[in-house]
């Protein structure tokens, strides 16, 4: 099954340049479709850390809820005028 899809100018040039490269470095000229189903490949075998780029932002209630709770006490206090000097 054959599809058409409009894609942005700017990420045109980029699947481009990303196909020029490939064929650099193997030796052999991909097609667009070739490269396109590598990248769909790609991404699937690595949907969390591509899910993890595209998440939207700003986090919800329940995500924020999630990271306080990674919080724990070290038995420190903290002086708030020295955290600069401290952290770095």
């Amino acid at each position: 099954m054959s599809e058409n899809i409009k894609i942005p100018k700017k990420d045109k040039q980029i699947f481009d340049m990303l196909q020029a490269e490939l064929t650099s470095k193997t030796g052999k000229k991909i097609t667009y479709q070739e490269l396109f189903s590598k990248i769909i490949e790609f991404t699937r075998y690595n949907k969390n850390n591509f899910f993890g780029r595209i998440h939207n932002l700003p986090l919800s209630e329940k995500e924020i809820e999630k990271l306080k709770g990674l919080r724990s006490d070290w038995g420190i206090v903290t002086d708030e005028t020295k955290i600069d000097k401290i952290i770095y």
